[in-house]
C-alpha cells in the first residue's frame, strides 16, 4: 500500500517541477522582504516628532507636508457670529407643501331687518355642505346680539357702508390668503347653485390671473356686480393686498360694484371676464314681479336659467328655500337618468367584452359592488332567517330575537319599498302578507335581502307568490371631523367597593401604585365606600373599609409631590333593595359633586386590571361635548373551567386567548365621560330616574319612585351607557378595546328584581363560564363520573 501512494506521489511531482520550483521561490522572497517594509513603515510612524532626524528626513516632511492639516487662527473670530437657527416644520404636511383648498366665498350681509337671522341662515344651509368655507361679514356698530349660533361670522364697527367690502377684503388677506385658491364674494340676495360653482372652479388653473364674474352695465363696463358675484383667484387677491390703502382712498362711489372693480382693475389691470379658461360665469335675474309657484317652471326652460350659477335678488329666504328644492329635485331626476344609462352601458359592455367576465346577475344591481367572494368555508357569510318582527338563529347564542330599532325600521322601509314596486308593475295584485325572508349583512356591499311575499290577484282571486331580491348598498364612506385631543388630561377612576370585594380592591391599588402613581400618571382614584345598613359604619372602630382607608392616606402622603391622590367619599345604602343598575346613577350623581365640570371621569370595577395603553385609549376617544367612550373589555372565564389542569396556572397578567377568555359585549359598566356632558344628559332622564343629591335619597330608585316602564321601554339596558345612547346629545364610541381586561368575578342575580332583569344577569352569568368546548368537556366527565 505504502510504495503504490509514494509512487503516485513522485510521477505527479514530476509532472509540476517548475511550478513546485516556482512557488519555493516565491515563498522565500516574501519571506525576506517583509521585515524591511514593516521596519521602514514603523519607522516613519514611530519616530519621535521632537528629534531632528524626523525633520531632515525626506521621508517624514513629505508624509507631514502632505497629510497633517494646519488650521489658521489668525484674524477669525471666536465665538460664531450667527447662532444657528432650528427648523420650525408646521403642524401639517398640506402647510409645508403649500397645499390649499378650493374655494372660499364670503358673504356680505348686515343686521338690518334681520338679514342674518334670516338671508344668511338660509345661504349657509343650502351652499355651506359642498364649499370648502363659508364666512358672513356685517357692520356690526352696537353690542346688539345675534338670534343666531351659526359659525363664521364676522362684524366690523366702521359703519360706513362703502368701506365694508375693503374690511371684508382686509381680514380675508389676513387671515385666509394661504388657504385658498379661489375667491367668490357676493351679496347675501342671492341664491347660489354652489355644486355647478365648485364644478366650475375645480376646472380652472389657479396659475393664471382670474378675475370673473356676472351682472356687467353693459358689455363695455370693466367691473362685475357683487349682486351676482365675484370670483378671484389667489394671486388677484395678492395683488389686490398691495394696493389696498390706494383702493380706501379712491372709493369714492356710492356703489360697491365701482369700488371693488376698480381696485381689482388698478392692482391687475384685467378687466372683468364672463368667460375663464373655456368656463362661463353666467348670473339670471329675476324680475321683481317674481313669484316662485307661477314663473319657476317658464324660467326653468331658458337655458340662461339652466347654466347660471348665481340667481338673484332673491329677498325672502322662503323663495330661496324653494328654489334649491326645485333645483335639487332637477338633479336627482338628472342623476337617476345618468345612472340608469350607466347600468345599460354596463350591461351591454359586459356581453361583447372579449375577456370572460363574470355574469351580471353576480354583481347586481349593476354598478354596485360585487360583495364577498369566501376563500374557505370559515368566509361565507350567512343568510339569516327572518319575519317580520323577528330574526331567527342570528347568532350561536340564541334561536329567536325581536327586531327594535334601526332593524325594525329598516325592515319596515324595506317590505314596504318591495310591495310598491309589485303593485306598481301589476295593478291587479294586492298584498296579503309575508311568506318568509332572509337578510344577509356584506361589509364589502351592503345588506341583500330575499323576500318572499303573497298576493291576491283581484281579476282571479288566486294567491299569488312572489320572491325578490333586494339590495340596501352602502352609502358613501366619510371622515367624520373630530376635535382636536391629545393624552395629557387627567383620568379621574371612580371604584365601588362593597364589603364583598374588599380584597380584589387591595390588589387593585397596588395595581394602580404601581401602574400610574410610581410613573407619575396623570391620574386620581375616587373610591366610593359603599356600607350596608348592617355593617359598621364610617367613624366606628371596627369599619370595615379602615384598612384601605389608611392605606389611601399612607399612599397620598407618599406620592404627593408627583400629584398623585387616592380619594374616597362614603354612601350609606338604604334597608329597601336597589338594582345595581340604578345603584351606579346614584353613585356617579354623588361622585360628580366633587369634581369640576370639565373632569374626565372613568367608571371601573374591582376585577380590572390597570394598564397605561388602556388609560391612554380613554384620554384620546373621550372627547368633551362630543363624544362618550365604551369600551367592551376582555373578561376571563371562570377559573375552575379554565385552569383544570394541575400544570396550568392562573397567570399574573391575563393574556388575550379564546381558551380563557372572551370580548364581552353585555359588559356596559365600563364607560368614560366628562362630568359636564353626563349631567346634561342626566337631566333630561330626571323625571324618569330622579337625581340623588345625598345618600339618604337612594331609597327613591326603586320603583315606586322611578318611572321602570318607560326607561324600560326607550332604554332597555338600564345604564349610563344606554342614557347616553337614548338621551344624550354626544356621540356614543362603543369598540372592542384589548387594553381593558377583567379577572373572573362572581356575580350575585338577586330573586328579588324584575323578572326580566333577573333572567338577563343569568344569561349574563352563565356566557362568563367558560368556552363552549370546556363546558361540554365538564358535561362528559360529569355524566361519565355519575353514570359510573
Amino acid at each position: 500500500m505504502a510504495p503504490t501512494v509514494l509512487r503516485f506521489f513522485f510521477l505527479h511531482c514530476r509532472q509540476n517541477t517548475y511550478f513546485i520550483i516556482g512557488l519555493c521561490i516565491g515563498i522565500c522572497a516574501s519571506l525576506l522582504l517583509t521585515p524591511m517594509l514593516e521596519n521602514e513603515c514603523i519607522f516613519i510612524k514611530y519616530q519621535d516628532p521632537g528629534s531632528k532626524s524626523v525633520g531632515n528626513d525626506p521621508i517624514s516632511n513629505f508624509f507631514d507636508n502632505e497629510y497633517d492639516p494646519v488650521i489658521n487662527l489668525a484674524g477669525k473670530p471666536q465665538k460664531a457670529l450667527k447662532t444657528p437657527q432650528t427648523l420650525l416644520r408646521p403642524r401639517y404636511y398640506s402647510t409645508e407643501l403649500g397645499i390649499r383648498e378650493r374655494l372660499f366665498i364670503g358673504i356680505l350681509t348686515s343686521q338690518k331687518k334681520n338679514m342674518v337671522d334670516s338671508r344668511a341662515v338660509s345661504i349657509n344651509k343650502t351652499i355651506s355642505h359642498i364649499v370648502d368655507k363659508v364666512m358672513y361679514f356685517l357692520d356690526a356698530p352696537g353690542p346688539q346680539k345675534l338670534n343666531t349660533s351659526m359659525p363664521g361670522i364676522v362684524g366690523f364697527t366702521d359703519s360706513r357702508k362703502i368701506l365694508k367690502p375693503f374690511h371684508m377684503l382686509k381680514y380675508i388677506i389676513d387671515n385666509h390668503l394661504d388657504d385658498y385658491n379661489f375667491f367668490f364674494f357676493i351679496k347675501d340676495s342671492a341664491y347660489i347653485k354652489a355644486q355647478h360653482l365648485y364644478n366650475v372652479v375645480q376646472d380652472i388653473s389657479v396659475s393664471q390671473d382670474v378675475h370673473a364674474g356676472s351682472g356687467r352695465i353693459d358689455e363695455h363696463s370693466a367691473f362685475c356686480s357683487l349682486d351676482a358675484g365675484l370670483l378671484l383667484s389667489n394671486s388677484v387677491l395678492r395683488k389686490v393686498s398691495e394696493n389696498l390703502d390706494w383702493c380706501v382712498k379712491n372709493a369714492f362711489s356710492d356703489l360697491d360694484d365701482a369700488n371693488v372693480g376698480r381696485c381689482i382693475v388698478h392692482a391687475t389691470n384685467i378687466a372683468c371676464q364672463e368667460s375663464v379658461q373655456g368656463q362661463h360665469l353666467k348670473s339670471f335675474t329675476l324680475p321683481d314681479s317674481f313669484k316662485f309657484e307661477d314663473d319657476i317652471s317658464t324660467f326653468s326652460q331658458e337655458p340662461a336659467f339652466q347654466t347660471a350659477f348665481t340667481i338673484y335678488p332673491v329677498s325672502d329666504p322662503v323663495t330661496m328655500y324653494k328654489i334649491h328644492m326645485y333645483l335639487s329635485k332637477v338633479a336627482l331626476v338628472e342623476v337617476k337618468r345618468n345612472i340608469s344609462h350607466l347600468r345599460r352601458s354596463i350591461t351591454n359592455t359586459s356581453m361583447i367584452a372579449p375577456v370572460p367576465v363574470e355574469p351580471v346577475a353576480a354583481k347586481w344591481p349593476i354598478g354596485n359592488q360585487g360583495g364577498n367572494i369566501p376563500t374557505t368555508r370559515f368566509d361565507v357569510l350567512q343568510w339569516n332567517y327572518l319575519s317580520e318582527k323577528e330574526f331567527y338563529l342570528n347568532s350561536d347564542f340564541s334561536n329567536v330575537k325581536q327586531m327594535n330599532g334601526a332593524d325594525k325600521l329598516d325592515m319596515a322601509y324595506i317590505l314596504n319599498a318591495t310591495i310598491l314596486k309589485v303593485e306598481s308593475s301589476d295593478e291587479q295584485l294586492k298584498f296579503r302578507r309575508l311568506i318568509d325572508g332572509y337578510r344577509r349583512f356584506d361589509p364589502s356591499r351592503g345588506i341583500d335581502y330575499i323576500l318572499e311575499l303573497a298576493f291576491k290577484d283581484l281579476s282571479t282571486g288566486h294567491e299569488v307568490h312572489k320572491r325578490l331580491q333586494v339590495c340596501r348598498p352602502l352609502g358613501k364612506v366619510e371622515v367624520v371631523p373630530m376635535p382636536y385631543v391629545t393624552e395629557n388630561n387627567r383620568i379621574n377612576l371612580v371604584l365601588p367597593v362593597n364589603a364583598k370585594n374588599r380584597e380584589q380592591t387591595k390588589h387593585f391599588i397596588e395595581q394602580y401604585t404601581h401602574i400610574c402613581m410610581e410613573t407619575r400618571d396623570k391620574t386620581l382614584l375616587m373610591l366610593i365606600l359603599l356600607y350596608d345598613p348592617t355593617v359598621p359604619g364610617k367613624g366606628n372602630k371596627d369599619d370595615i373599609f379602615l384598612e384601605i382607608k389608611q392605606t389611601a392616606l399612607v399612599l397620598s402622603d407618599r406620592y404627593k409631590k408627583e400629584g398623585s391622590k387616592i380619594a374616597w367619599v362614603s354612601v350609606k345604602l338604604p334597608d329597601v333593595s336597589v338594582d345595581n343598575s340604578l345603584l351606579n346613577f346614584a353613585i356617579t350623581d354623588l361622585v360628580l359633586k366633587k369634581f369640576p365640570p370639565d373632569s374626565l371621569i372613568l367608571m371601573c370595577q374591582s376585577n380590572m386590571e390597570v394598564r397605561h395603553e388602556f388609560l391612554n385609549r380613554v384620554r384620546m376617544n373621550t372627547i368633551l361635548n362630543w363624544q362618550v367612550f365604551s369600551p367592551i373589555p376582555f373578561t376571563e372565564f371562570h377559573p375552575d373551567v379554565v385552569y383544570t389542569n394541575t400544570f396550568v396556572q392562573p397567570p399574573t397578567f391575563l393574556d388575550i386567548n379564546k381558551n380563557y377568555g372572551h370580548y364581552d359585549s353585555n359588559q356596559k359598566d365600563y364607560i368614560a365621560f366628562y362630568a359636564k356632558d353626563y349631567s346634561l344628559a342626566r337631566k333630561t332622564v330626571e323625571n324618569i330616574i330622579p337625581i340623588i343629591r345625598s345618600d339618604h335619597d337612594i331609597s327613591m330608585l326603586t320603583s315606586k319612585h322611578t318611572d321602570s316602564k318607560s326607561f324600560q321601554e326607550s332604554c332597555p339596558l338600564n345604564s349610563i351607557y344606554s342614557m347616553f345612547v337614548c338621551y344624550g346629545k354626544i356621540h356614543v364610541l362603543r369598540a372592542v378595546e384589548p387594553g381593558l381586561r377583567l379577572r373572573y368575578q362572581e356575580r350575585d342575580c338577586p330573586s328579588t328584581v324584575d323578572s326580566s332583569v333577573y333572567q338577563k344577569c343569568i344569561e349574563e352569568r352563565a356566557f362568563n363560564l367558560g368556552f363552549r368546548n370546556q363546558l361540554a368537556r365538564l358535561i362528559l366527565e360529569y355524566k361519565k363520573t355519575h353514570l359510573l
